[in-house]
């Protein structure tokens, strides 16, 4: 297992998507937000931190899954004894690692960018919480690219489920005001409860903390077992 951990996070991080969808893309919404809405940029941190986190440990990975079972790497797991669970969660705990740094490097461009101050606590509980919940969605990222052929197809399914729940949390407006189904939708959105996570983080709430941390490990849980269960090692 630590030598699929290592050699798989040496490759990853040499990603194009890695740096396009997880920092690229968060230091430009960063810059517009202190240029165009320069009282309100801070109060986005949270929300842009969450969504790199996101974009990273779902959509990128799922690209990486789909372009190891076209290239037929997963059959060569039949010839090895290692378990697929023991290589999933080693490939997981690999993509995992990448999205805490990448939280970290997306975090202190905003902070320097906005000019705020900062407490090393917010990382010590912050950590945790994008550890569960990347793992989560990197599982997840494997069913959903066992579903398709393709990246379009791939890239389709992918949007499906993540725009609802991006837009269906409370990243970048409040839900306060929204209909009552988009809040219950809200309420079960794994996203939001990871979402929560780092705002408690953030704001030192260890009881809204504690239950981000509870929901994210039943989330865990479940997506490690579908990816189980789906999991596919070819188009044949």
């Amino acid at each position: 297992m630590k030598t699929v951990f290592l050699l798989n996070l040496k490759s990853s991080m040499k990603d194009m998507y890695l740096l396009f969808w997880s920092i690229l893309m968060p230091f430009a919404a960063i810059i517009a937000l202190r240029i165009f809405l320069p009282n309100y940029s801070g109060d986005y941190i949270e929300g842009i931190v969450a969504v790199s986190v996101f974009f990273y440990s779902f959509m990128t990975t799922a690209f990486i899954a789909l372009s190891q079972r076209k290239r037929g790497v997963y059959n060569l797991l039949h010839a090895t004894p290692l378990p697929l669970w023991k290589y999933i969660v080693s490939v997981s705990s690999s993509w995992s690692v990448i999205a805490i740094i990448l939280s970290y490097i997306v975090l202190l461009f905003a902070l320097v960018i906005n000019q705020l101050k900062f407490s090393i606590n917010v990382l010590l509980y912050m950590t945790p919480i994008i550890l569960i919940a990347s793992l989560s969605f990197v599982f997840l990222s494997f069913f959903i690219s066992s579903l398709v052929k393709n990246e379009g197809h791939l890239s389709m399914t992918a949007n499906v489920l993540m725009i609802p729940m991006l837009l269906c949390s409370n990243a970048f407006f409040t839900m306060e005001k929204a209909p009552d189904f988009i809040q219950y939708i809200s309420l079960v959105n794994p996203f939001e409860w990871f979402l929560n996570g780092i705002k408690a983080a953030f704001l030192n709430n260890f009881s809204l903390w504690g239950e981000s941390v509870l929901l994210l490990l039943g989330c865990l849980a479940l997506t490690l077992i579908i990816s189980l269960k789906t999991f596919k090692y070819s188009d044949q």
